[in-house]
């Protein structure tokens, strides 16, 4: 028998609902439906996750560009106003004494910069000198550099740079999170920096956490980076403290790590290093490779070229990693150590495109 519902209407006539077998009223979903529907979830979120993380990771490449590109602005209206490209601390006194392939300065390039741009310091010469602030850092003098002292107060980074006895605005103005100390960098005894004992400075921060590493040219002429005793355009001193960490930025990267290092960091020779950088700077349609099979040779069109900018800035990228030996691999699928021989990397300075790092370059 059949149990029904009877239900009145506005005018008050009666009128049934549908009966349903001893009155129960059917609700909700059995389990196959239920695992059904799961099951369509799971897909779903299997497809959409791999496209979000993309597009986390494009905005972030893009933030990352947008914090390079005004840093890049910032160097290039202090080379208007002062005719060179910002260091606080003069570059051939902050690497003197200072082994270009295994040496850490007291100072970043990237730190050195920004404090140029932005304030924060005073030299011995300043007037002000013995009564500003901060911890004092010490240049000794060498046979080629004067002693060379100068004091910072990272609490007043943002005040505009004082030169040649004038004050300036600052040129450089950072947002967020793209200023701050960085993790895991070294320090100039090449252990890493503990905040509660080193002097340690901020740093220019990328979207993933870690450090963005800033060369510029030290000088117009002689090979694209350090050949032997010859010093380069161009030199890798100033990147040491970060691309040498073994924990660096938010997500503690080792950077020389064996299966994916940095190609300025690989286990060959320093000249090999040197190279390698030099590959990664030289204009594309100025290409100068070596044609061995071997670790190239010291010829002097591997030394020769012309760099695609005045500076460069370089952000490690999602895998943390600079120009990591993972990301760019030869004909047979083995990982390129050497990215100048013509044999190994038949792509000669386009090669940087494999990488997943972001690099800004610029200066006339």
């Amino acid at each position: 028998m059949r149990a029904s519902t009877t239900i009145r209407t506005a005018s008050g006539r009666p009128t049934r609902s549908t009966a349903t077998p001893r009155g129960t009223v059917r609700a909700g979903f059995t389990l196959v439906e239920l695992l059904v529907v799961i099951g369509i979830i799971g897909l779903l979120i299997g497809l959409l996750l791999p496209a979000l993380g993309k597009v986390v990771q494009r905005a972030k490449s893009t933030q990352t560009t947008g914090t390079m590109q005004e840093f890049a602005k910032a160097c290039d209206s202090y080379f208007q106003e002062f005719g060179e490209y910002p260091s606080a601390v003069p570059d051939e006194i902050l690497y003197a004494g200072v082994n270009s392939d295994t040496g850490f300065p007291q100072l970043t390039a990237a730190e050195n910069a920004l404090l140029a741009l932005m304030g924060g310091y005073r030299i011995q010469t300043d007037a002000d000198y013995g009564s500003f602030g901060g911890p004092e850092y010490t240049f000794p003098a060498t046979t080629t550099t004067p002693a060379f002292k100068i004091k910072i107060d990272s609490t007043k980074m943002g005040e505009g740079p004082y030169k040649n006895g004038k004050k300036y605005d600052a040129f450089y103005a950072p947002k967020g999170r793209e200023f701050g100390n960085a993790a895991g960098q070294l320090n100039s005894a090449g252990q890493t920096e503990d905040p509660a004992i080193d002097k340690q400075l901020p740093d220019l921060i990328d979207a993933w956490g870690a450090p963005i590493a800033f060369i510029k040219q030290q000088r117009s002429i002689g090979p694209l980076v350090t050949r032997g005793a010859n010093p380069g355009q161009f030199e890798r001193t100033g990147m040491q403290a970060y691309i040498k960490s073994t924990q660096l930025g938010e997500s503690s990267v080792d950077q020389t790590d064996t299966n994916k290092r940095s190609v300025l960091n690989v286990t060959t020779s320093a000249q090999g290093r040197d190279l390698n950088l030099g590959q990664l700077i030289r204009h594309p349609g100025l290409n100068a490779q070596q044609s061995g099979t071997a670790q190239p040779q010291d010829t002097d069109k591997v030394w020769a070229g012309t760099p695609r900018g005045k500076y460069f800035l370089f952000s490690a990228g999602p895998d943390g990693i600079f120009f990591s030996s993972a990301q760019a691999t030869n004909a047979t699928g083995q990982q390129m150590t050497d990215i100048v021989s013509s044999v190994t990397n038949p792509a000669g300075p386009q090669v940087i495109e494999r990488y997943d790092d972001v690099v800004v370059s610029g200066g006339s």
